[in-house]
């Protein structure tokens, strides 16, 4: 075996099995540090539908296409809705677009641009977290780097169709994975015209969006419904001034990772006058800027009339924004022997030196449940508020509830489970009902009901015996009639 053959081993197999498995393993030892919460038992809940009702949620106000939901439908079927099970898809998925940001950075430019690329990208706090949310954005961000690779792929082999091919199915895990994906594809075709030039990789290009187009056609409706839906407003808030670096930093970490980048892109531009970077090197660079700050700025700037521009859906940015920043510096510095690895190598540093693994959004909603578990009785009857905490409370509390998909609110009525939209819906229940003996779950309800007025109402009529506050804003509230 010749060095060269034992080097394309390495390079080849050998360093993307070790960045999928270091991506891999580390997020799935740290798949219990939080619980199933926020948007996850939403997702889990319906995922647990036949097919035909996920393809049809997103018509039925659902915010995101149905790929993601499909799969884990699939993937349900198989291994159940433990936590272990439900995460690891996403983990898998997180795994993978290591791998293509690897194979991006090392086919196309270095193998350091790919080593430092795809270590930022290990190293992030949020791709940590969200790379382990029983959500879209894992598959989202790897779609994003499958599809740049097939972009590039193209451009270096046009004629094989399989990069047109893996080209056109990364675009439909973009479009039917979020419809943010369309941002992704837009930014496809505005690179196509960098090759303009070469026309048979500029008509495969066109052809693969084309194609991508066609397939999009059942979602085209959905889509502009969506849009309207979400001209009248979001959940986000529109970002301040500063939420534009602040961005940035967080992707890094730390404001000290981005002042490093700063300086290194600085000086490097500085390097380049000198050292005669070809027109090629310099129009790659610039691809990769296009590639992540177009959709970046474009989110930016629309979220002041459609807020958008939250940390988890705009995630999928930081593809190109990892792959920019280890290409220029590996082609800035490539002059000066051994500075370019150092550079990347204090970067990196920088970056895992700030990196967080614990639980990013605190949510005890286990603990909660378990407690409010012991405390049940015959008489009891568990209130939720507010009415949509229901589906991760439930998760935990009574799963076999939670697995009710065809028969949900009877199963709530069966298990004297009530959810209540507010202190009216509350007070007709408790008149009507009479419970003898009420648990009830808040969950961060400041934000809604920031006098307490629900609970004060409830203690005003019963006599308290217990409340508990867990972190992450949940209380667990014990409440008897005296009869």
């Amino acid at each position: 075996m010749n060095m060269k053959f034992k080097k394309e081993i390495i390079f080849n197999i050998y360093i993307p099995i070790v960045l999928f498995s270091a991506a891999f393993v580390w997020k799935y030892l740290n798949i219990d540090v939080r619980d199933i919460s926020i948007d996850e038992p939403f997702t889990i809940f319906n995922a647990q539908k036949g097919i035909k009702d996920i393809l049809l949620l997103p018509t039925q106000n659902e915010p995101n296409p149905p790929l993601f939901m499909l799969l884990l439908h699939f993937w349900i079927k198989l291994f159940g809705i433990g936590a272990h099970s439900v995460r690891i898809l996403p983990i898998l998925f997180n795994g993978l677009t290591t791998v293509f940001i690897y194979l991006t950075g090392k086919r196309f430019f270095n193998i350091w641009s790919g080593i430092t690329a795809s270590a930022l990208f290990i190293f992030s706090t949020y791709h940590f977290f969200f790379g382990g949310d029983t959500r879209t954005y894992s598959m989202l961000s790897f779609a994003t780097a499958s599809s740049l690779y097939y972009l590039l792929s193209i451009h270096k082999e046009p004629d094989k169709i399989k990069y047109l091919v893996g080209f056109v199915i990364s675009n439909l895990f973009l479009i039917y994975g979020h419809y943010f994906g369309l941002l992704v594809v837009f930014m496809q075709f505005a690179i196509s015209f960098f090759y303009v030039k070469n026309k048979k990789v500029f008509i495969r290009i066109i052809l693969g969006l084309v194609i991508t187009g066609l397939l999009y056609i059942p979602m085209f409706a959905v889509l502009i419904k969506q849009f309207f839906i979400s001209k009248k407003g979001t959940w986000v808030s529109p970002p301040t001034n500063s939420e534009f670096i602040h961005q940035l930093r967080a992707f890094l970490n730390s404001d000290m990772a981005l002042d490093l980048v700063f300086w290194i892109l600085g000086i490097g531009i500085i390097f380049s006058i000198f050292s005669k970077i070809k027109k090629e090197e310099i129009r790659n660079i610039f691809i990769l800027l296009l590639w992540w700050i177009v959709p970046y700025t474009l989110m930016f700037f629309v979220s002041s009339k459609i807020p958008m521009f939250t940390n988890r859906y705009i995630l999928f940015n930081t593809i190109g924004f990892y792959l920019f920043i280890a290409v220029t510096i590996n082609t800035f510095y490539q002059k000066i022997r051994f500075l370019a690895p150092i550079l990347s190598m204090v970067l990196i540093f920088f970056v895992y030196k700030h990196m967080y693994t614990g639980n990013f959004a605190l949510r005890k909603i286990k603990e909660t449940a378990e407690y409010a578990n012991s405390k049940m009785n015959n008489n009891t009857f568990t209130m939720i508020y507010p009415h949509w905490a229901d589906l991760g409370f439930i998760y935990y509390y009574n799963p076999e509830v939670f697995k009710s998909i065809n028969n949900y609110e009877e199963a709530l009525r069966e298990n004297n489970i009530y959810r209540t939209w507010g202190i009216d819906d509350t007070r007709s229940f408790i008149e009507n009902m009479s419970p003898p003996r009420i648990i009830l779950y808040q969950n961060n309800t400041p934000s809604i009901d920031p006098e307490n007025i629900l609970f004060n109402y409830i203690d005003s009529v019963y006599t308290r015996t217990d409340s508990v506050a867990f972190d992450g804003g949940t209380v667990i509230s014990i409440f008897s009639s005296g009869q």
